[in-house]
């Protein structure tokens, strides 16, 4: 069977990696980011419930056109497609 080779060299870069991932101490990250902002947890932002709602809306309204728009593409798609087959069926039925 092929791809064994393949497969042991993606297995050996994995080992690599994830060896190199071992070594980066996660301690010298922690004081880099404390260094950075000065703080160690986060802060968001406080906002009222009338934000937060629009907020949601606005997302809703961004989803629902995001779906319509993938509909009519698919639509669009199919219709094209079907176009082509049957085009290609006439060229070489006759």
């Amino acid at each position: 069977m092929g791809g064994e080779g393949s497969m042991a060299s993606a297995i050996l870069s994995l080992k690599q990696n994830r060896a190199l991932l071992k070594k980066r101490p996660i301690r010298e990250l922690k004081d880099l980011i404390y260094q950075k902002s000065g703080k160690t947890e986060l802060e968001f932002r406080k906002i009222s419930p009338q934000e937060l709602e629009k907020i949601k809306d606005e997302i809703r309204k961004e989803a629902q056109v995001h779906a319509r728009n993938q509909v009519i593409l698919y639509v669009l798609s199919a219709i094209l497609t079907g176009a082509i087959i049957y085009l290609i069926y006439l060229l070489f039925s006759a």
